[in-house]
């Protein structure tokens, strides 16, 4: 008979929840402070350590369970758009983790009760490495499938950094007029978390581009105006400033602007941004 201490399993359910709502933040390109992702994993802890304590039925229940998770996700993640997807990806990477801990432990030679008790860090470590790499090698492959596909983005600004699901939009070819840089168009909630309280609020009010332009006047950030046009669209402004650093799948395109959207670019919250394709090719 296997014996579990209490501190023991609530460690190692942090440690598995932390890893899960981590590769979920970064699979969905979701900025999420590290904080956030603790408190996420400590609930997830104690409700696992609450439901062996205590040991009642409704507790271990299917319904208690998901409830767990959700609020998991709500006090990781909040309202965040495309909250819907972000949990699709957090149960896919949980059950693909579940699965090849279950796989690994077998393969090791524990038994079938062992192995739905992992307390290993052998095990553990090496069977979320892999879940992790097979679920973002599957969302990299749906990307694909759209035209243009996603790239990962960085912005930095000071010492703020977003991480954003962006699209490559063939169709774009807006730039800098004055420097011929590409311009990255991302939604303003998207790119608030880089801007203290006072300007994130500014840039939420939705107003046009050109009184959200001066009510930031005298906030220390370089913002400006860039012209562009759509369908319905003649003569539009999109209020842009330039970060510090873009860093797009890896590479280095410090020299980008980023312009902001007052609107939704997707409505299922699966990128945040629209990227050129062109821009990317250009050397900033």
């Amino acid at each position: 008979m296997r014996v579990i201490y209490a501190d023991t399993l609530f460690l190692i359910n942090f440690a598995v929840n932390y890893m899960i709502l981590l590769a979920t933040a970064k699979i969905s390109a979701t900025y999420v402070k590290r904080l956030k992702i603790v408190f996420g994993a400590l609930l997830g802890s104690a409700y696992a350590l609450a439901a062996v304590l205590v040991a009642q039925t409704l507790m271990q229940s299917l319904g208690f369970k998901l409830g767990a998770a959700m609020l998991m996700l709500l006090v990781c993640f909040g309202r965040k758009p495309g909250l819907l997807r972000i949990t699709l990806i957090f149960f896919s990477i949980s059950a693909a983790f579940g699965g090849i801990v279950l796989a690994v432990s077998l393969i090791g030679g524990a038994s079938a009760y062992e192995a739905l008790v992992p307390v290993s860090l052998k095990i553990l470590i090496p069977s979320f490495a892999l879940a992790y790499a097979v679920i973002t090698l599957l969302f990299k492959r749906l990307g694909r499938r759209r035209p243009g596909g996603f790239v990962h983005t960085v912005i930095k600004n000071g010492d703020r950094k977003i991480e954003i699901n962006s699209l490559v939009d063939t169709g774009n070819s807006l730039t800098d007029p004055l420097s011929g840089n590409g311009i990255i168009v991302a939604e303003t909630e998207a790119v608030a978390p880089l801007f203290d309280g006072k300007i994130a609020d500014v840039l939420r009010k939705g107003a046009n581009a050109a009184q959200t332009l001066e009510s930031l006047e005298g906030s220390g950030y370089l913002f400006r105006l860039i012209p562009y046009t759509s369908v319905g669209v003649s003569r539009g402004m999109l209020l842009a400033f330039k970060p510090e650093a873009v860093i797009i799948n890896g590479k280095d395109k410090t020299g980008m602007l980023v312009a902001i959207s007052p609107t939704r670019l997707s409505e299922g919250g699966i990128y945040s941004a629209i990227i050129g394709s062109q821009a990317l090719e250009v050397r900033v």
